[in-house]
C-alpha cells in the first residue's frame, strides 16, 4: 500500500488545483510509474532531455522534474495527466502538430510514441528528476509572497539622517575620506556634469551660486536632455530594413531638452510621454497641451519592424514595453512577450495587460517600401515655440484607436498566430492587485500612467534617482540601472537610496533639487587622488572615499572643441535637411543613409539607427536602436587616428589657433592661455617647456 499512497499524494500535490482526480487514479499512477521506470524514462532522457533540461532549454519546456512538465512552457500546457488526447506532446511526438518532436529527428516508433501515451494516460508520475538532484524551477506563473520581498518592490524605507555625507560616513568602515578638490577642478566638474561645456574661469562665485547658475542655463536642459534621449532610443529614423526618415522626431528631443531646462516635475514627465494626448485631450485649453502630444513622442519612436504598415505591431509594441520597463521601472519586461520570465515575478499575464494599453494605441507610420503615405498623424494647434506662418503642425505622436479592441490575449511563444487566455490590462501584479477601471472605447494608457507615477509607487522614483546618482558619480548605488529585478544588483547603500528618493518625491519629483542636493555634498567635492592605504581596502571605491575621475563622452568631447575653438553655435540648427516626405523613396536594398553635419550641440545632431554618426559611433555614443543604461567605454587605435588626421579636426585646430593669436602675440601666453582654455588650469612647468 505504500507505493500505492504515495503516487496518489504525488498525483493530488501535482494536478491542476481545478481538475477532477479519476476515481482510481492510485491504481493509474501506480502503473504509470512502472511504465515511467521501465521505459519512458529512458526514452526522455535519450531523445529529449538535451533540449528541454540542464542549463539551456528550449521554448522554455523543462523535462527534468515533474512539476517543470506540468508547467509547459512557451507554447503553452505540453501534458495533461490522465488524458493524453488532450495533451499537445503526444500530437507533436505522431507529427500532428508543429513543432514535430523529437526537432529535426526522425520520428518514435510506434512502441515508444505508445509507451509515452499510456503514461500519460496514467497520470504522468516521476520516480525521481531525469537529471539527479534537479529540483523545480521556481513557479514562473506564480507571484509568491517570497518574490514581493525582493528590495526593489518594498516601499521607501524612513531613513533618518540629515545628509548624503553622514550616510556614507556610517559606512565608511574606518575609511580616511579625500579632501575637497581645488576650486578649479570643482568648477570643471560642475560645468563637465551640468552643461557637458568646458568653464568659464573668469567667472569667480560660490559653488552653490554656480550650481544654480548652470541649472538655469540652456545648456542644462541640452546636456540633461540627451542623458534622457539615450533612455528613450531617440533616433530621426524609423529603423529597420529602409530607415525611413521622421522630420517631426525633433519635436520629441526639444521637448525633452524644454522639459529639463523647465525642471518638469519628473512625474509629470513620465505621464506626458505615456499619455499626453489624453492629457491634451482632457484639457484642450491647457498651454501645455501641444507639448503634452509632443511628449508621446517616446511612444512614437518605437522602432518599426517589416516592410509594411504595421506588419509586426506586435513587435513595435513590445519595444514600448521593453523601452518603459527598462528606463522607467528598471525591469526587463521583455522577457515575458514570449514565457512567464524566469527569473523576475512578471508573468505573462502582467505582460500582455501592459500590452493592451497599447495595442488600443495608434501609432503613426513613417513610410516603408511598399507603402511610401506617412499616416495617423495628431494635429496641433499653433503656439509660440513655432512660426506664425504654420496654422497647424503634424507631430510625431500617438492617440488612441477610434476602434478600440478592449483587452487582448496572451500570445503564445510570443507569435501574434498562436493565442491564449485573455490578460485583462492592469499593472504589475508583484506591486499590486489592483486592476483599472477602462472605459469603454478608451486604450487606459492614462491609468497606467497615473499609476506609474504614484508617489508610493517603489520602482519608478528609485530608478530615476539612482541614475542621477550614477551620472554624477560614474556608478548607480545599484549598479545595474535598468535591472533591478532578482538578477540585478543590490543597492550598495540601500539607505542612502532610500533617503534621496524619499527626499526627491517630498520635493514634487523636482530633478534640479536632486542635483543640488547630490552636487553640494561633501562627497561629491571631494579630490580623486588615491590613497594607498584606502585602494588596498577599498579599491573599487565603494565607499565613496574618493571622486572617481570619468572620461568625457562622445557628445562632450565634441562640443568642448567646438566651444573652445569659438565655432560652437547656438540653437538647434532647425530641421534636418530631409528631402520632402513626398518624395522619400527607400528600399531594403537602398535605405536612407546620410550624414548632416553643423556646429550646433551634439544632441542636434541627426541620429539614425542604421548608420550612426561617425563621431559619435567612435567615441562610444549611444545606440538608438534600445535604451541605453551606460555608455561603453573604448580605447582604440582609430581614435587617435581621427584627432591627428580628420578634416574636422583640422578645422577645429586652425580655428582654434586663431583664437590664441588673437589673445596674445607671445608664444608662453598662447600656452597658458591654450591650457586654461582647454583643461581648466595653468600648465605644468615641464608641459610649458615643452609646448616652447
Amino acid at each position: 500500500m505504500r507505493p500505492l499512497l504515495f503516487t496518489a499524494l504525488f498525483a493530488a500535490s501535482s494536478y491542476a488545483a481545478d481538475a477532477v482526480l479519476p476515481a482510481d487514479h492510485a491504481q493509474r499512477m501506480e502503473r504509470g510509474m512502472r511504465i515511467f521506470q521501465g521505459r519512458v524514462a529512458h526514452l526522455l532522457k535519450e531523445q529529449c532531455l538535451r533540449c528541454h533540461g540542464g542549463e539551456k532549454v528550449k521554448s522554455d519546456f523543462d523535462l527534468a522534474t515533474r512539476e517543470d512538465l506540468l508547467r509547459g512552457g512557451s507554447h503553452g500546457t505540453a501534458v495533461i495527466p490522465f488524458d493524453a488526447k488532450a495533451s499537445t506532446l503526444v500530437d507533436q511526438i505522431n507529427h500532428r502538430k508543429e513543432p514535430h518532436m523529437p526537432d529535426n529527428a526522425p520520428k518514435l516508433p510506434a512502441d515508444s510514441i505508445a509507451a509515452i501515451t499510456e503514461w500519460i494516460d496514467n497520470g504522468a508520475p516521476y520516480a525521481e528528476p531525469l537529471i539527479a538532484g534537479k529540483k523545480p524551477k521556481r513557479d514562473a506563473s506564480v507571484v509568491s509572497a517570497e518574490d514581493r520581498e525582493w528590495w526593489a518592490f518594498q516601499p521607501l524605507k524612513k531613513v533618518q539622517a540629515k545628509s548624503i555625507d553622514e550616510l556614507l560616513l556610517k559606512n565608511a568602515k574606518g575609511m580616511t575620506f579625500n579632501p575637497p578638490a581645488p576650486t578649479p577642478v570643482l568648477v570643471r566638474r560642475l560645468y563637465l556634469d551640468l552643461t557637458g561645456l568646458p568653464p568659464d574661469l573668469s567667472v569667480v562665485t560660490e559653488l552653490s551660486d554656480l550650481t544654480d547658475r548652470l541649472l538655469a542655463s540652456p545648456a542644462y536642459g541640452e546636456r540633461w536632455g540627451r542623458h534622457w534621449l539615450d533612455l528613450a532610443r531617440y533616433a530621426d529614423t524609423s529603423g529597420d530594413g529602409t530607415d525611413t526618415p521622421i522630420p517631426e522626431a525633433r519635436y520629441y528631443r526639444d521637448y525633452v531638452i524644454r522639459s529639463f531646462n523647465e525642471d518638469l516635475p519628473y512625474n509629470e514627465f513620465l505621464k506626458e510621454q505615456i499619455a499626453g494626448d489624453l492629457l491634451a485631450k482632457e484639457h484642450p485649453e491647457d498651454p501645455r497641451a501641444n507639448e503634452r502630444i509632443m511628449a508621446t513622442g517616446y511612444i512614437a519612436l518605437s522602432r518599426r519592424f517589416g516592410n509594411s504598415a504595421f506588419a509586426e505591431m506586435n513587435l513595435i509594441i513590445d519595444d514600448t514595453i521593453d523601452t518603459i520597463g527598462k528606463s522607467v521601472m528598471g525591469l526587463t519586461l521583455g522577457c515575458s512577450r514570449c514565457h512567464h520570465h524566469k527569473f523576475d515575478p512578471v508573468t505573462m499575464s502582467d505582460y500582455y495587460g501592459l500590452y493592451g494599453y497599447f495595442a488600443n494605441t495608434q501609432y503613426p507610420h513613417a513610410g516603408t517600401e511598399h507603402q511610401k503615405d506617412r499616416q495617423y498623424f495628431v494635429t496641433m494647434k499653433k503656439n509660440d515655440h513655432w512660426p506664425e506662418q504654420y496654422e497647424s503642425l503634424q507631430a510625431w505622436a500617438v492617440s488612441d484607436r477610434e476602434k478600440q479592441s478592449g483587452d487582448q490575449k496572451i500570445l503564445m511563444g510570443g507569435d501574434p498566430n498562436q493565442r491564449g487566455e485573455m490578460a485583462r490590462r492592469g499593472y504589475l501584479s508583484v506591486l499590486t492587485d489592483e486592476f483599472p477601471e477602462i472605459p469603454q472605447g478608451n486604450s487606459g494608457r492614462l491609468h497606467f500612467a497615473e499609476w506609474l507615477t504614484r508617489d508610493d509607487n517603489p520602482l519608478t522614483t528609485r530608478v530615476m534617482v539612482n541614475r542621477v546618482w550614477q551620472y554624477h558619480f560614474g556608478r548607480g548605488i545599484v549598479e545595474s540601472s535598468s535591472n533591478f529585478g532578482l538578477q540585478g544588483s543590490r543597492p550598495t547603500h540601500p539607505e542612502l537610496l532610500d533617503w534621496l528618493t524619499s527626499d526627491f518625491v517630498e520635493h514634487s519629483w523636482s530633478l534640479k533639487h536632486l542635483h543640488r542636493t547630490i552636487m553640494l555634498s561633501a562627497v561629491y567635492q571631494l579630490a580623486s587622488a588615491g590613497r594607498e592605504a584606502n585602494l588596498k581596502a577599498d579599491q573599487g571605491n565603494k565607499s565613496y572615499w574618493k571622486y572617481d575621475r570619468r572620461r568625457m563622452d562622445a557628445e562632450s568631447i565634441r562640443d568642448s572643441l567646438l566651444a573652445v575653438s569659438r565655432q560652437l553655435e547656438s540653437g538647434d540648427g532647425g530641421r534636418h535637411p530631409f528631402k520632402p516626405t513626398d518624395q522619400l523613396k527607400y528600399s531594403q536594398g537602398r535605405p536612407f543613409m546620410a550624414v548632416f553635419d553643423h556646429h550646433h550641440r551634439s544632441v542636434y545632431l541627426m541620429i539614425t539607427r542604421l548608420q550612426k554618426h561617425p563621431f559619435l559611433a567612435l567615441f562610444d555614443g549611444p545606440d538608438p536602436n534600445k535604451t541605453t543604461e551606460n555608455r561603453r567605454e573604448s580605447t582604440v587605435a582609430l581614435q587617435a587616428l581621427y584627432m591627428m588626421n580628420s578634416p574636422f579636426m583640422k578645422e577645429t585646430a586652425e580655428a582654434f589657433s586663431k583664437r590664441l593669436s588673437e589673445y596674445s602675440s607671445e608664444p608662453e601666453q598662447r600656452i597658458r592661455h591654450a591650457y586654461e582654455v582647454t583643461v581648466s588650469r595653468p600648465p605644468q612647468d615641464e608641459e610649458l617647456t615643452e609646448s616652447l
